[in-house]
């Protein structure tokens, strides 16, 4: 088994990976969504004891990503951030991440933990990274946080996150997936430290599981 697939989106080829991203080689564009930087500090601040690093071992498979795929423009389909932006513990790890990083071209298409990011300007510059407010159009595909956010006139196949579909392999935990339908797809959340919405592949829809190492697709009812 591979950690990375090649497929084709309304026509276009993309390839997913394990570690829970879609790159889209035309447009030299790593894709991924639900990072919620600071989610486990959120958590910590609310007497809940977990481990730190989180949010540096995230980043960490972004920089493996970006140099397997040689991608030039990181796109984040919502919830960048979980929790408070400023004095955040996370902040030094991303200071660091978009220094290592200076060339990489860094957009969000807002979700609903960004709203901070949507009101402040000088937050987003701090964080070196392009908000676009709604859903974005780049033909074949709209991308969005959730397909709700999609706006009248927007065509294409949608792309979203915010669901951090799972799925229950025999034998294994829950594990993050792909879903893909006939007119759009959700990627699972790109966080280690996330929940998740147990799906079941349904009738046309393309389902691949991000086991440990391997990509497996989950055959639906009709195949």
């Amino acid at each position: 088994m591979s950690d990375e697939l090649s497929i084709e989106l309304a026509g276009e080829p993309v390839r997913l990976h394990a570690e829970r991203a879609l790159f889209w080689p035309r447009a030299a564009t790593l894709i991924v969504a639900d990072l919620h930087l600071g989610k486990a500090d959120h958590f910590r601040r609310a007497g809940i004891a977990l481990p730190r690093g989180g949010t540096s071992l995230d980043l960490e498979r972004l920089d493996a990503l970006i140099a397997r795929s040689a991608a030039t423009r990181l796109l984040v389909l919502g919830d960048l951030v979980h929790g408070a932006l400023a004095d955040a513990p996370w902040r030094a790890a991303w200071a660091a991440w978009r220094q290592r990083q200076a060339s990489l071209r860094v957009e969000l298409v807002a979700g609903n933990h960004d709203r901070r990011l949507r009101r402040d300007a000088s937050a987003r510059d701090a964080l070196a990274l392009h908000l676009h407010q709604d859903c974005l159009a780049e033909a074949p595909f709209v991308f969005a946080h959730e397909m709700r956010d999609v706006t009248a006139g927007a065509a294409g196949y949608v792309l979203s996150g915010h669901l951090h579909p799972v799925v229950r392999l025999p034998g294994l935990p829950r594990l993050p997936a792909f879903r893909f339908g006939r007119s759009g797809g959700v990627l699972p959340a790109f966080t280690a430290f996330a929940g998740g919405l147990a799906i079941e592949p349904q009738a046309g829809e393309r389902v691949f599981v991000c086991a440990p190492g391997a990509l497996v697709e989950v055959p639906g009812p009709a195949d």
